[in-house]
Parts: structure tokens; C-alpha cells; sequence
């Protein structure tokens, strides 16, 4: 290989490794700042974060923390002393929050005696990442859609040619749709508590938010310490006995506390009280030491602001469909590198060469040419010469006498013998002066 071609090299790959090193720089500021996170998130850093509640269990010896990025109806690791805590659960997604026999998280509350927590997100600030589910669910979501659509064009009139038994039909078709759904997804976890999360008709939040007062938890005790500011306008309704009202804004709970088998359910309607500026401006321990339960293994769900385990790159092609993407990109690169292997352009080692025929006529090119592709060809500076002098010798239609022949003869096997003392560039003009007086 060449210097100039190893120098070209060298400057690619030492550009190569700039730019990765920078990229990765950039990346890991921007992690760092937080704002690539969902809000509540606990990887997320800045104001609506939550890793400073995170990073401050995980500082204590009291508590074994940690992140779950798997889904729900799989995650592992639950057991009697759990609390799992889905902070900033979206609002508009809340309805469809199930709860199937299945559950892994549900199992080990009714039957292992762990804790579930539930924070809503009240839409104060946007939601950018949903909730992450599965391909049955997105399907079924999708059908749902498309009913619906059905039924807003039949009450603005746009199916009058249907009649009203197909009208009722297809009603009744929409029900049977939403059992179905509930056996294949498993109910809603609304349903099966007994609870509705409902916005005020009218009203004026408080600058400072609503203050709480505080109700009764299981066991009938009476909640101690202080009770966060409310900033949500969202109130719990139409609650089934099980559920204790823990703290009430205008008479109205806002966060309940019930009995699920060995286990208990917290749902609460707010959840910048967790949030790294709440935990800043107005903390409030005694209140997140309760929600907490008494457990020691505190589990942050992450799937809830759809970041979750991908399973590799081949998992992902398979569930966005990009198998004509990654096929496109494969052709591309065989025939890139067989373009690289060999012209497309039929061709012969004459022609490669810069010659046409055993007659040696030049195709298109010069001598300074043919010597600078021989130098790209990476020939050994040990044969360059020779090199030279069997393509002049082909390509040459002026007649040497023996002697001239001879004699280069010799100056090109003095510069074999010892390149070092006689080199390349003298024995070049040895030869050019033998031709010149000839």
C-alpha cells in the first residue's frame, strides 16, 4: 500500500472517530438534561422528572430500587414486599388501563401482598409518549377506532341509506365488540376496582393549587404529616365501598387507598407532588413514605411513558414492517461491493492496462498517465522500473538498436543490484539519455 493511500486512511478513520466521539458527547448531554424523557419519567432530570425521588431511595439502605421496562402482564420480581408505582399515567389513556386474570402485577398484589400505585398525568403538562403495548392490543385499539368512526357518521346522518334494523344491528355489534375486547384484554382496571376518574364541570384553580384535607387509609388511621398541594382538577367518582378516602380537595377524594386480596391499590389524581421541582419547592416525606406502604422494594415503571425492552434489532424490523427496507439495503450493498469487485463495462487485461492489441497503441492515454495508474496500482518500487520498461516496450513503435538494448539492460539491472545507490530516478535518466543519443 501507497504512503499517500495509508495517509488517506489514517485521516478517515481519525474522522470516523471524531464525529462518533462527538455524537456520543451530544447524546449524553442531552440524557443528561433529561428533556429526551417522557414527563415523570424517572430517567428524566430537569423540573417534571422524577429521578430525584428515584436517586434518593436508591441512596437509602432501607430500599432496594429499581426501573421496569418490560410489559406489565410480564414483568418479574414482584413479591410481598413490592410497591409498584406508575407515576403520570396519561389521563386520556387512563380508561384503558386493564387488568387481565393473568397479570403478573395484579397476581402479586391479590395473592403476594405487594402494592400498586397509580399517579395520573392530568394533562397540565403534554404527553408526548403513550403508553406502550403490545401488537393484540394495537390491533384490537385500531378495530375500536374504526367502530366508533362508523357510529359518529351514523348520528350525523351520513349512512341514510341504511335502514333501521341495520342501524340497531350494527349497535348491537358494538357492544358484543367491547365483551370481546374484555375477554381478550382482560376488564378495566375502573371497572374492577370501582372507580371513575371524572374533570370538574367548572372551575378556577387556585394559584397555589388546592390544599388537602385529610381522610382516613386502611385501618381506619388518619393521615399524618402534610398533605401535598393539588394542581389537578381531576376528583375520584362513584368509588365501591373497599376504597378509603386518604385525602380530599372541596370534600372531593383525590387520593384513595383500597384492599386487593393479601395486597392494596393507591390511586391518586395528581403527580407533580413527586416531581423533582415539588420535591425542591414543597416536599413532603411523610406523605411519599405512606404511598410507599412500608415496602422496601420500590419498582418505577417506565412502560406507562412508553419506553420499553426492544429485544433487538430483528424485533423491531418485525414490528414496524421495515423487511422491505432491510432487503433494499442489502441488495444495495452486494451490488455496491460487486461494483467495487469489477467494472460493469466488458474490458480485458490489455484495456486495464492502458493498451489496445499486441501492437501496443496508448487508449486515451499518455505516458505521464500510464504512470501514474501503474504508481496507483500499488506496484513494488522494486519493480517499478521494470514495470516501466515492459510497457514501453509494447507500447514503443520506434526501433532500438541491440546496443541501446543492451545497455539498458544494464542500467536497469545496476538499480536491482543496489536501488539504494543507483535509484529509480537515476536510472530513469540514464535510460532517457541512452534513447535521446540513439
Amino acid at each position: 500500500m501507497s504512503k499517500r493511500r495509508l495517509y488517506t486512511w489514517i485521516g478517515l478513520i481519525t474522522l470516523a472517530v471524531f464525529l462518533v466521539t462527538s455524537f456520543v458527547e451530544v447524546m449524553e448531554r442531552r440524557f443528561a438534561d433529561g428533556d429526551v424523557y417522557p414527563h415523570y419519567a424517572s430517567f428524566r432530570s430537569d423540573p417534571l422528572g422524577t429521578s430525584a425521588f428515584y436517586e434518593t431511595l436508591e441512596r437509602m439502605d432501607a430500599f432496594q430500587v429499581r426501573r421496569n421496562i418490560k410489559h406489565l402482564n410480564t414483568v418479574k420480581g414482584i413479591d410481598g414486599d413490592t410497591v409498584l408505582l406508575l407515576l403520570g399515567y396519561p389521563r386520556e389513556e387512563f380508561p384503558d388501563l386493564r387488568a387481565p386474570e393473568d397479570s403478573a402485577v395484579m397476581k402479586a398484589v391479590k395473592e403476594d401482598g405487594a402494592r400498586l400505585v397509580i399517579t395520573v398525568n392530568p394533562g397540565l403538562v403534554p404527553e408526548k409518549f403513550l403508553p406502550s403495548t403490545t401488537e393484540e392490543e394495537d390491533d384490537w385499539m385500531e378495530r375500536r377506532r374504526k367502530l366508533r368512526e362508523e357510529k359518529l357518521k351514523r348520528e350525523r346522518g351520513d349512512d341514510k341509506e341504511e335502514s333501521e334494523e341495520e342501524k340497531e344491528a350494527k349497535k348491537e355489534s358494538e357492544e358484543e365488540f367491547e365483551n370481546r375486547m374484555d375477554e381478550a384484554l382482560g376488564n378495566r382496571l375502573m371497572k374492577d376496582l370501582g372507580f371513575k376518574v371524572e374533570s370538574l364541570e367548572e372551575f378556577e384553580r387556585p394559584e397555589s393549587g388546592w390544599e388537602l384535607s385529610p381522610g382516613q387509609s386502611l385501618g381506619g388511621k388518619k393521615m399524618k404529616g402534610g398533605l401535598p398541594i393539588w394542581y389537578s382538577q381531576f376528583r375520584l367518582e362513584d368509588l365501591a365501598s373497599d376504597w378509603k378516602q386518604v385525602a380530599l380537595s372541596e370534600d372531593k377524594p383525590v387520593v384513595v387507598e383500597r384492599p386487593y386480596g393479601k395486597g392494596s391499590v393507591v390511586i391518586a389524581t395528581d403527580t407533580f407532588f413527586v416531581s423533582n421541582e415539588a420535591l425542591h419547592l414543597e416536599p413532603v416525606p411523610d406523605f411519599l413514605l405512606w404511598m410507599l406502604g412500608g415496602k422496601t422494594k420500590v419498582v418505577f415503571d417506565e412502560t406507562i411513558h412508553g419506553s420499553r425492552e426492544s429485544g433487538g434489532a430483528m424485533k423491531l424490523i418485525r414490528r414496524y414492517r421495515l423487511h422491505g427496507v432491510f432487503f433494499g439495503l442489502l441488495v444495495f450493498v452486494v451490488f455496491w461491493a460487486w461494483r467495487s469487485a469489477s467494472p460493469l463495462a466488458p474490458g480485458s487485461e490489455e484495456l486495464d492496462r492502458g493498451l489496445i492489441g499486441s501492437g501496443g497503441a496508448v487508449a486515451g492515454e499518455e505516458t505521464g498517465s500510464g504512470l501514474i495508474r501503474l504508481l496507483r496500482g500499488s506496484v513494488a518500487p522494486g519493480e517499478l522500473l521494470q514495470q516501466c520498461l515492459s510497457i514501453w516496450r509494447e507500447s514503443s513503435r520506434r526501433e532500438v538498436s541491440p546496443e541501446a538494448e543492451k545497455e539498458i539492460e544494464s542500467i536497469a539491472a545496476r538499480h536491482k543490484g543496489d536501488p539504494k545507490r543507483f535509484g529509480l530516478v537515476q536510472a530513469y535518466r540514464e535510460i532517457s539519455e541512452v534513447l535521446r543519443r540513439r
